[in-house]
């Protein structure tokens, strides 16, 4: 880029040697930043890295097309160019009627008068569109690899990931934090009783249930099978924590709404707070430990319902959790 941060144009088709030279080094100099935040910032550094090019070439197609809001994913967002977040060149949807005339995005006429000005030009627009869809493509294989594809909650690996980093926030800020074992009541006979595909439906079903009732600030994860893990930041157990009071109220409410005569959802919870000096594994042990303890008492309770009202047990997952 020139002084003035706009990208060095060979204005003339004969610019001398000099300026040549000065264009490929600027080239391979953004080229190299590009690599050095990769290897000092590797979460962030395709951020940083368009950061670097903002408002240096600056487009606004919805301004030129005169985009309604409703059709344009680029409306009022400056310096964005449409090819860059719907249409042929990222690989979304292309929206709107201007966008679905065009085979390709280099054939639409904003494109051709913005980024075909000079070769300069060209080379940074299309390293912008690359690396956009670099990001894009970064952010999914993330997502497959921090999350449960069944489900979408984070999985074991993500709860790995971030357990130490918020243990060590809860010690420097002397704050609470606590985790939650959540396990789903006779899940073996619900999977066994309607199939598997129904089962798998159910476990779509709890998820939803428990990011639904937690905070933005909780981390909801599938630790396994049907078992899932929360873990609830300046949060500590007691005689009723408020996640699990809000989660059992929700379950209420599903049933009343979903459940059925031989049907009823319900979870059993085990909570451990972490204490300082205390190893990771021995608080998930304590909270799995807990998380059976209340299994067993409500099967005692589902038994003891059974028995007095003179019938047997009406099915998988009766508990009124």
């Amino acid at each position: 880029m020139g002084d003035d941060g706009k990208y060095p144009y060979a204005q003339s088709g004969c610019a001398d040697n000099a300026t040549v030279d000065n264009i490929l080094r600027k080239i391979a100099g953004d080229l190299r930043l590009l690599i050095e935040l990769s290897i000092s910032e590797p979460e962030g550094y395709l951020d940083k890295w368009l950061e670097h090019f903002k408002g240096n070439n600056p487009i606004r197609c919805w301004e030129r097309k005169g985009c309604g809001k409703e059709d344009c994913p680029a409306f009022h967002k400056e310096d964005m160019r449409c090819w860059l977040v719907a249409g042929t060149m990222c690989g979304g949807k292309v929206t709107g009627e201007f966008a679905k005339k065009f085979e390709s995005c280099t054939q639409c006429d904003v494109y051709q008068e913005t980024v075909f000005t000079d070769a300069v030009t060209e080379i940074y627009e299309h390293l912008l569109t690359l690396t956009t869809n670099l990001k894009v493509n970064v952010s999914k294989l993330r997502d497959m690899a921090i999350r449960d594809p069944l489900t979408g909650l984070y999985n074991r690996h993500y709860f790995n990931e971030t357990i130490t980093r918020e243990i060590k926030s809860a010690e420097r800020h002397g704050k609470k934090l606590s985790i939650i074992m959540v396990d789903i009541n006779d899940f073996k006979k619900i999977n066994d009783t309607y199939g598997h595909l129904h089962g798998d439906g159910v476990l779509m079903e709890c998820a939803k249930i428990l990011m639904d009732v937690s905070r933005e600030t909780d981390i909801v994860c599938r630790f396994g099978g049907d078992e899932f893990i929360i873990v609830t930041p300046e949060v500590g157990c007691d005689d009723s924590h408020p996640l699990i009071a809000r989660i059992d109220e929700t379950l209420k409410e599903w049933n009343e709404n979903f459940g059925s005569e031989d049907y009823e959802l319900s979870f059993s919870f085990g909570c451990a707070n972490f204490i300082e000096g205390s190893e990771l594994h021995a608080i998930i042990m304590e909270a799995d430990h807990m998380m059976y303890r209340d299994k067993k008492k409500r099967a005692h309770v589902r038994t003891l319902k059974a028995k007095s009202s003179g019938t047997a047990s009406k099915g998988p997952g009766t508990s009124s959790g």
